[in-house]
This record gives C-alpha cells, structure tokens and sequence, in this order.
C-alpha cells in the first residue's frame, strides 16, 4: 500500500513546504509598511490640527483675559478728567483716547435739584501693545464721565 520512498518525499515535500512559510515574505513587509505609514500619516496630520486650534485658543483666551483686565482699569478711570492716557500691565501695554459722544448735562440732585456734576457720555477707542510693542488688538468702550462744577451746600437742611 505505501511505499517507503514514497512517505519519504512526502516528508520532505512538507518541511520544505513548513521552512518557506516560517518567515515574512519581503511583500508582506512592504504592506505592512505601507499600512503603518498610512496610520501615521493620517495620525500626526490629525495632531498637528489639534495642536494648532489649542495655540489658536491660547491665545483667544490671553487676548479676552487682558481685554477684561483693561477694562476692569478704565472703568475706574474719569473720562471728563483724562481725556487720554497709558497703562502697563504685567503682559501688555495699554493706550486710550476718549471723546465725547453726547453733550454734557447737567446732573440732577436725589431731591430733584441740580445736581453737583456735569455728565457726559465718551467713546474710548483702547489700543494694547504686546511686550514687543507691536499692536496686539484694539476696541471702542463706551464710559460716562463726570465734572464737579458745583460745591455742596454747607448750611443743613433741619
């Protein structure tokens, strides 16, 4: 039924057969290469967008904090009195002119008189500088400002 020759080349046959299948071929190398840098390619592309909208966001985040902060310094500012002025704070640097955008009024006293101050209403454009001294942004600001033009009334009322 067998013959002895036979078995042997069969054996043969099946560890030539097993020896060309232990490793990768050089095809199957060049594809799995071509897969990872694919994956790689597509991966990076995908962290370089990420890395720019986080810069991007950074620097929104500085520009609206140090808006705040400028007008957080103006609003204690009299734009009746100043009509212009500079400002360094620890990041930037700040400038601003005002002028008037309404008539000056007279203000009216608690009991109905007139009152001790003249109002008005100012557009202040503010202009930031970076550390540099490059322009950073600017902004218009709407502030009132107030002028004593009266004294008070020195008798008492009862």
């Amino acid at each position: 039924m067998f013959r002895a020759g036979f078995f042997k080349a069969d054996c043969s046959r099946l560890r030539s057969v097993r020896l060309k299948q232990m490793g990768f071929s050089l095809l199957e190398m060049i594809a799995a290469l071509t897969i990872l840098t694919i994956g790689s390619v597509v991966l990076f592309s995908w962290l370089g967008q990420t890395m720019g909208q986080l810069n991007r966001f950074q620097l929104q985040e500085k520009e609206s904090l140090a808006k705040l902060q400028a007008i957080d310094f103006l609003s204690t500012q009299n734009p009746a009195l100043a009509s212009e002025g500079k400002q360094v704070f620890d990041s930037f640097k700040m400038e601003w002119k005002s002028e008037p955008v309404a008539e000056t009024r007279d203000a009216v006293s608690p009991t109905g008189g007139l009152g001790l101050y003249q109002i008005s209403m100012y557009k202040v454009q503010v202009k930031t500088y970076d550390k540099s001294d490059r322009t950073w942004f600017e902004f218009p600001l709407t502030l009132v400002g107030y002028k004593q033009v009266r004294q008070p009334a020195t008798a008492t009322p009862f």
